[in-house]
């Protein structure tokens, strides 16, 4: 199943931001992983620029979440549907990784259903100042 889904990258050029890079590479690889577990054929990956922020966005077209669980998707051991994780091994720990890390940079990360189904996690860090 995995084999068949297509990343897509849209990163704009030039972005400076500073970071502790394990911790946030741990944040993204984190979100990645679950879009591949839960993407139909594609993912789509975005990193720009809005504001005084850099943008991180990464969207699937799987079957998204439902609405009542979205704001505790980033809790410790929160898991939307117990028996999906316990067969794809799901722990709860992945997405409160990732929000961890992002609060650590005084980031923001969200989740949202995307209309035409699926996913995005929106990642937003502040940009260093130049």
């Amino acid at each position: 199943h995995q084999a068949t889904i297509k990343l897509e990258d849209n990163i704009e050029q030039k972005l400076m931001i500073s970071v502790q890079w394990d911790s946030l590479a741990s944040a993204i690889e984190n979100i990645l992983r679950n879009a591949i577990k839960y993407a139909s054929k594609a993912i789509v990956f975005k990193a720009y620029c809005k504001g005084k922020q850099l943008i991180i966005e990464i969207i699937d077209d799987g079957c998204g979440v439902e609405d009542s669980h979205l704001a505790n998707l980033f809790a410790t051991f929160y898991r939307v549907s117990t028996a999906r994780d316990k067969k794809s091994g799901g722990t709860g720990l992945g997405l409160a990784i990732a929000h961890e890390a992002v609060t650590r940079h005084q980031g923001n990360i969200t989740a949202r259903n995307n209309e035409d189904g699926g996913l995005t996690v929106t990642i937003m860090l502040p940009l260093v100042k130049s």
